[in-house]
């Protein structure tokens, strides 16, 4: 699920008969145009207009895949599977040609469809040019692999590259390394001045690492004051599962005053980013009246995106009191508001 698109799906949910019903030819339409697009530029060696046309592809496909889940018919299957066929033949040849952004997209497919070796081996050209998105992609895969080969590669390649890490990309990888002992011995301390390096230039997932290490005295004394600064920083700069923790801490009042609004309002941004604890937790709170109005259609409209998000709410619910089969019996009838 793209980033973003929890917002979209929960704002849809109420889209009218009308309108779901009037689209389909479009959307169909528009599927088979970018089709004949692709298949017009391949074996044209114009690696820009390759890539260009892909990623449109990419962004309709992933519109696609989200038709079902707001009641719109979806486009034929044999349309879609041609159109992604289309766009993995586009991002080969692009990636032949040199350009290391679709290398790196391809080899995110690689990934969804596990299969971390043709992954790796696909954006190895991107990383050697220093390419530092090819570069973090290569570490990724690495850390995720263990092998210790690719992970001495991806050391070099990061440590190559730091020069160049205007976004703290290579820092934050570098932290992560030196914490896990990915290509070397585990070396936290190392870790730390990584991660806090990354932060100075803006990276929010370091930040969030600062956090967690500052809450645990990994590195450096265990202070939950600067652990609670490194948490808010991170969520401010889109950290997801940050904001979920600051959601937390609004609810219970740890570490900072209770403010269940405040909550509310961390919560829904993480969710609205993915996070699906954060909408299950949501889900309980508007269900149970814990800090809001209880208001049952709040409470399974988050339910709902939790299960979308793939995070299963039910233990959740039933370690505060709800009936789980209740709920899941509620999601047969119409979605309407309170």
């Amino acid at each position: 699920m793209t980033r973003g698109s929890v917002r979209s799906i929960i704002g849809a949910r109420h889209l009218s008969f009308r309108t779901c019903t009037s689209t389909p030819m479009t959307r169909t339409l528009d599927a088979l145009l970018k089709l004949d697009e692709l298949q017009s530029l391949l074996g044209s060696g114009d690696a820009d207009k390759l890539h260009d046309a892909a990623r449109r592809a990419q962004v309709a496909l992933g519109f696609r895949a989200t038709d079902a889940m707001l009641g719109l018919e979806p486009v034929g299957e044999d349309v879609l599977e041609r159109l992604g066929a289309a766009v993995r033949a586009a991002l080969r040849e692009a990636t032949a040609l040199g350009v290391h952004d679709a290398a790196c997209e391809l080899a995110r497919m690689h990934m969804a469809d596990g299969d971390l070796d043709g992954a790796f081996a696909t954006v190895v050209a991107a990383a050697e040019a220093g390419h530092c998105p090819g570069v973090e992609l290569a570490a990724h895969i690495a850390g995720r692999t263990r092998d210790p080969q690719r992970a001495a590669q991806a050391l070099g390649w990061l440590q190559a590259a730091r020069e160049r890490d205007e976004h703290g990309r290579m820092h934050f990888m570098l932290g992560l390394f030196a914490c896990q002992g990915v290509g070397g011995e585990v070396d936290v301390a190392r870790g730390l001045a990584c991660h806090t390096e990354a932060a100075a230039r803006g990276d929010a997932d370091a930040m969030f690492e600062l956090y967690v290490m500052h809450a645990r005295g990994l590195g450096c004394p265990a202070d939950e004051a600067v652990a609670l600064v490194w948490c808010r920083k991170a969520a401010e700069g889109g950290n997801v599962r940050a904001m979920g923790n600051l959601g937390g801490f609004y609810a219970t009042g740890s570490g900072v005053e209770r403010d269940p609004a405040r909550a509310v309002e961390w919560y829904e941004r993480a969710a609205q980013l993915g996070h699906g604890r954060s909408a299950a937790t949501l889900g309980t709170m508007y269900a149970t009246g814990d800090g809001v109005v209880v208001a049952r259609e709040q409470a399974r409209l988050w339910f709902r995106t939790a299960d979308d998000l793939g995070f299963d709410w039910r233990d959740m619910a039933e370690a505060v009191g709800l009936d789980v089969e209740a709920w899941d019996d509620a999601f047969a009838g119409p979605m309407g508001l309170d």
